[in-house]
């Protein structure tokens, strides 16, 4: 698998070309692909993720991690097979840090993935995890939770009170885009 190597493995941020690429299949599942996981796993716990896909580490394969309710799940090969109902609420992403908005998506899901022993096996969630695992398939699809934002809900996180209540700031899409462009440095 072509990727990054162990020690510079990292989150990518909008603007880096892997998170609109659409990802290709595994096929089998190697000692590589697991070990990719792993350090996605450590990776996502670092950053306090529940979910992170491989797009977001600039390797454009379908390979995902969900961590709900302390339960982890490696996803190989995901696809959604059903989704039923809908639900608006905020959402956020390790590769557009402290950027939130209200996306709509499915209230039920039911997700054919493959394990890292390679066995195929179906997850049916709801709530958080259907919400995280629609989140992670749409960036191995190559599109970001700000393409199905409600653009009149994003804000950034500017800070917390001491009575740890979230303080935001509401921006428009155009303007929180050109932070994370004009941030991008050569090894974004």
């Amino acid at each position: 698998m072509s990727g990054p190597g162990k020690d510079d493995l990292h989150i990518v941020r909008y603007g880096h070309p892997a998170l609109r690429r659409k990802a290709r299949k595994v096929g089998r599942v190697t000692a590589d692909v697991r070990d990719l996981v792993g350090r996605m796993v450590e990776l996502m716990q670092a950053a306090r993720g529940v979910g992170l896909a491989a797009n977001q580490v600039g390797i454009p394969r379908r390979v995902a991690v969900v961590h709900i309710e302390d339960k982890l799940t490696p996803l190989i090969d995901p696809e959604l097979i059903s989704a039923r109902g809908a639900e608006a609420t905020d959402e956020g992403c390790l590769s557009l840090p402290r950027l939130y908005g209200r996306v709509e998506r499915p209230t039920h899901v039911v997700v054919k993935a493959r394990s890292l022993s390679g066995r195929t096996f179906k997850i049916e969630a709801e709530g958080l995890l259907a919400r995280a695992l629609c989140h992670e398939i749409d960036h191995l699809n190559g599109k970001l939770f700000v393409d199905g934002a409600d653009a009149s809900t994003l804000y950034w996180v500017v800070g917390e009170t001491e009575d740890g209540e979230t303080i935001a700031q509401p921006t428009k899409l155009e303007e929180a885009l050109k932070v994370f462009t004009a941030a991008r440095g050569p090894h974004a």
